[in-house]
C-alpha cells in the first residue's frame, strides 16, 4: 500500500493554445478534442469573433477567434490552424461545446505551484471572457474564462 506524502505537490495538465500574439492557456479536461480546419458555415451577426459554424459529431458548433473577441485581427491565411472543441460549461447554449480557432498544434502543460504565476497587469474589465493572464514555464498566456465566454455567444447566437 502507497502512502500519500502531506507535502507532495498539487498537479493539474494544461494546453497552451497557440494564437498569433499570446497563446490561451486552458484545463486539458475542457478540451474535448482537436480537429484540423474544416470549412464553416460564415457568419451573418455583427459579431466578427463569432467566424462561423461547423458540423462536429451531428452537432453544428460556433467558431471563435479569440484574438477578435481581444481586438486582434485575424489573418486571413490558414496555414496549420486548428478548431479547439472545448466544453463551456454553460446550460443557457444550444450546447455546450464550442470551437476555438488555433494558430497550430496545441502544447501539453503540466501546472503547479512552481511553474505557474499570475502575470502583473492591470484586471480585465468584467465583461470580458478573460480571467487572467498567467506566466507558465516562461512564456505568458491568457485563461479564457468559459462561462463568461458562453454568456457572450448566447447573446449574439438565436
Amino acid at each position: 500500500m502507497h502512502s500519500v506524502e502531506s507535502g507532495a505537490k498539487h498537479e493539474l495538465q494544461g494546453l497552451l493554445i497557440p494564437q498569433r500574439q499570446m497563446p490561451l492557456l486552458l484545463p486539458a479536461a475542457a478540451v474535448i478534442e482537436i480537429l484540423g480546419y474544416r470549412e464553416i458555415n460564415v457568419n451573418t451577426t455583427e459579431a466578427s469573433w463569432l467566424l462561423g459554424s461547423f458540423s462536429w459529431r451531428n452537432l453544428v458548433l460556433p467558431l471563435i477567434s479569440m484574438e477578435r473577441v481581444l481586438g486582434v485581427e485575424r489573418e486571413g491565411k490558414r496555414g496549420r490552424k486548428r478548431i479547439i472543441i472545448v466544453h463551456v460549461f454553460s446550460d443557457k447554449l444550444k450546447t455546450p461545446f464550442i470551437g476555438i480557432e488555433a494558430t497550430g498544434m496545441p502544447r501539453l502543460v503540466t501546472l503547479n505551484e512552481d511553474n505557474l504565476e499570475v502575470a502583473e497587469g492591470d484586471p480585465w474589465p468584467d465583461d470580458w471572457p478573460i480571467s487572467d493572464r498567467v506566466k507558465v514555464q516562461d512564456v505568458e498566456a491568457l485563461v479564457p474564462d468559459l462561462e463568461r465566454l458562453g454568456a457572450l455567444l448566447q447573446k449574439v447566437t438565436p
